[in-house]
């Protein structure tokens, strides 16, 4: 599996877990908010580890 592929699917994972949690427990908006933040925080954090990685290998 390329890197690209496991940051996708790192991500989707994530946004699935994300959604089972809001369906399963009552979140205030201020919650699904923060959620969501760490969320992309994350996704961020994967797409800075990716490009590292590809500009170690150059």
């Amino acid at each position: 599996m390329s890197r690209v592929s496991e940051v996708k699917a790192l991500q989707d994972q994530r946004i699935k877990e994300m959604k089972e949690r809001f369906k399963k427990e009552e979140v205030s908006d201020s919650k699904r908010l923060e959620l969501m933040v760490q969320n992309m925080t994350q996704t961020l954090n994967d797409i800075s580890f990716t490009l590292a990685m590809i500009a170690d290998k150059k």
